[in-house]
């Protein structure tokens, strides 16, 4: 028996449309990693600050993108019943909501002040946080209505278009990393704001290249592009019924997450950037295999409005396998050779580094863990939100993690006093069980039973 099956569905029709979108969100991960290290060799206080900043503007921003990603399975499920009209109205719908959302984005900015004033984290770093967040949150309706508009290519499995439109925002934003937070001839020295500036302007670039693409002449012909601009009230209203429980999810996951990074920074300063580390080389695994959940998550709904749910089943558990495979290999990189990846963040010569990266490289074993296990549960998460089946996944995965994960974590880090090793140990156990409720939810099949492009 192989390993892997070929054929429709295989792993071939799977790698073809999963390489150039893992590609993609490898330079996604490139970008941000460099953009760390920038801040690390800029000063210890902005590498603090970066990651939890980060983090919260993407907790603020995650419901509203569940939502308006979701477009991706709509397109993809059109795609494979042959209705071009309906595409091109399933992107513009995912365009308005992201508009709105950006809007209302702006308005929450005060509720993210709020908690960054709250964190208990060192007032140098807290500075530097609000600076950080409230860039990247008011730049957020870019990055939203970007991500709509590639819905548009990768719903019908045009990987490598996202892939090119990614790289060359991602290279803009590295360019202007480097020359924003340390400042040549006439600019000015920004630090982190300077790190923040370098992200929204590559998301601004990545959204006009989307509207000079779908503005075509082939695509305005082909898929009306311009005439199907306007509001579809029940196909919005569609994509808000399915989306909404796919964005719930999404930022009660991430915000789960997000409460981690914060209540670690509540033990020290130098815990905090530790984490902070991990957390960086973990994007190393987590945006590759969000590249391969997304070309599961297209195929699951392309095969869904093909009628072909057995075809769906064996994209699935190809790229269950081909993740499984990717970070066991990474993993036995964290634990034999953790330093290629711990000493890029800094040479340790001053003693707060120093001690930095002797906290960090531990937790790279646990790490090595963590990686395969939620790289599992991705997978199977993509290929239900393919097939519609959002609410579940809803409530599952909210009560694993605010019942379970971040009581523990408060627990493990401020009663019973343990350390920076036993609260990624704790994570590691959160996605272990992540992982086995997804797989047990696709196993059980009830996905094939749901219809969204019937409402």
């Amino acid at each position: 028996m192989r390993f892997f099956t070929r054929g429709e569905g295989g792993v071939d029709e799977l790698l073809k449309v999963a390489y150039p979108m893992i590609l993609s969100t490898a330079s996604t991960t490139v970008m941000q990693f460099i953009n760390r290290i920038f801040l690390a060799h800029y000063s210890p206080d902005a590498l603090a600050a970066c990651v939890p900043a980060g983090l919260l503007s993407f907790v603020f921003v995650c419901f509203f993108f569940g939502i308006v990603s979701y477009t991706n399975a709509f397109v993809a499920q059109y795609f494979g019943r042959g209705k071009t009209a309906s595409v091109s109205v399933a992107v513009w719908q995912g365009v308005w909501l992201a508009a709105a959302s950006g809007l209302l984005l702006l308005a929450l900015t005060p509720a993210g002040f709020f908690i960054i004033n709250h964190s208990g984290h060192a007032p140098a770093v807290i500075e530097l946080e609000r600076q950080y967040f409230l860039i990247l949150n008011s730049g957020a309706i870019v990055y939203l209505i970007g991500a709509a508009l590639s819905a548009f290519f990768t719903g019908r499995g045009l990987t490598k278009v996202p892939m090119m439109v990614n790289m060359a925002g991602n290279a803009l934003c590295i360019l202007l990393s480097w020359l924003l937070i340390f400042g040549a001839g006439p600019v000015p020295a920004l630090g982190i704001k300077g790190a923040a500036y370098a992200m929204v302007a590559g998301q601004a670039l990545m959204t006009v290249l989307y509207i000079v693409l779908i503005f075509s002449a082939y695509n305005r012909r082909r898929y009306r592009t311009a005439r199907l601009v306007g509001v579809h009230k029940g196909l919005f209203l569609r994509l808000i019924k399915y989306g909404a429980p796919n964005g719930v999810g999404f930022f009660l996951d991430i915000a789960s997450f997000g409460a981690f990074i914060f209540i670690i920074g509540g033990m020290n300063k130098i815990a905090l950037a530790a984490s902070n580390i991990i957390a960086s080389i973990n994007m190393i695994a987590f945006m590759p295999v969000i590249g391969l959940g997304i070309a599961a998550l297209t195929l699951v709904g392309k095969y869904i409005g093909m009628k072909k749910p057995d075809v769906s089943t064996r994209v699935s558990y190809n790229a269950a396998k081909l993740a499984a495979l990717y970070t066991l290999g990474l993993g036995v990189l964290f634990v034999t050779v953790p330093g290629l990846f711990i000493n890029i963040f800094g040479s340790g010569n001053s003693e707060e580094y120093a001690a930095i990266l002797a906290l960090s490289r531990p937790v790279m074993k646990v790490l090595a863990v963590f990686v395969f296990f939620d790289a599992i549960a991705m997978i199977f998460a993509d290929a239900l939100r393919g097939a519609g089946d959002t609410r579940f996944q809803m409530l599952g995965a909210s009560v694993v993690a605010w019942l379970l994960f971040v009581p523990g974590i408060w627990y493990i880090t401020h009663v019973a006093g343990g350390e920076l090793i036993h609260a990624w140990a704790w994570g590691a156990f959160y996605v272990f069980l992540l992982a086995v409720f997804f797989t047990l939810r696709f196993r059980s099949g009830l996905w094939r039973k749901i219809d969204i492009l019937k409402g």
